[in-house]
Order: structure tokens, then sequence, then C-alpha cells
């Protein structure tokens, strides 16, 4: 469902993982959904440059 300019994904996320998730959200100063989507960003990020070099 469009949200914004981004997409709202709708998954189970295991207990433990959103725990972790919060905890290391709260050390770093920042909401769950920020450090998640940052992480998916970053990872996203470094996908495509290893697609990029592979291609070359």
């Amino acid at each position: 469902m469009p949200y914004g300019n981004k997409v709202k994904f709708h998954y189970d996320v295991p207990a433990y993982i959103k725990q972790q998730l919060a905890e290391a959200a709260k050390k770093l100063n920042m909401t769950a959904t920020e450090l998640l989507s940052k992480t998916i960003e970053e990872e996203y990020e470094r996908i495509k440059s290893e697609q990029k070099k592979s291609n070359e």
C-alpha cells in the first residue's frame, strides 16, 4: 500500500527480532522503523553496487 513516497509492507517479524531491533534503535536514538528502513536501504545500495561491479 502506498505510504507517502514509500511502500508500506505488511509482514510478521519474530518477537526476538523486534526486541533486538528496538534495543539497537534505542542505542542509536532512532525508532525501530527508522532503523529497519535505513538497514534495508543500505543493503539495497550495497547489492546494487555489487551487481554493477560484476557487470563491468
